[in-house]
């Protein structure tokens, strides 16, 4: 059975960073070209979207290696209905 999930989603530069709701805790999703980072969970929601930002720049600069200027806020669009969905047989 699938379940809607209630969550938000911005760009960092060409990445993709997800929050989704799941019960009491926020899962933080960041990917891009050839990468997909499972970036822990956080119990609010600003602690979530900032954790995805964070993550974004620090893969970016330490992993990549590119030196683009730092994003300090993120314009997040709430999910669309059926965007994300979680799967419970």
């Amino acid at each position: 059975m699938f379940r809607a999930v209630p969550g938000f989603r911005a760009q960092y530069h060409y990445l993709h960073l997800l929050v989704a709701s799941d019960f009491a805790e926020w899962r933080i999703i960041v990917h891009g070209p050839g990468v997909c980072i499972q970036a822990g969970r956080e119990f609010t929601e600003a602690k979530a979207k900032e954790q995805a930002r964070l993550v974004a720049m620090k893969y970016l600069h330490d992993e990549k290696h590119e030196d683009l200027p730092v994003v300090e806020n993120l314009d997040w669009q709430p999910f669309t209905p059926g965007e994300f969905l979680s799967w419970r047989p």
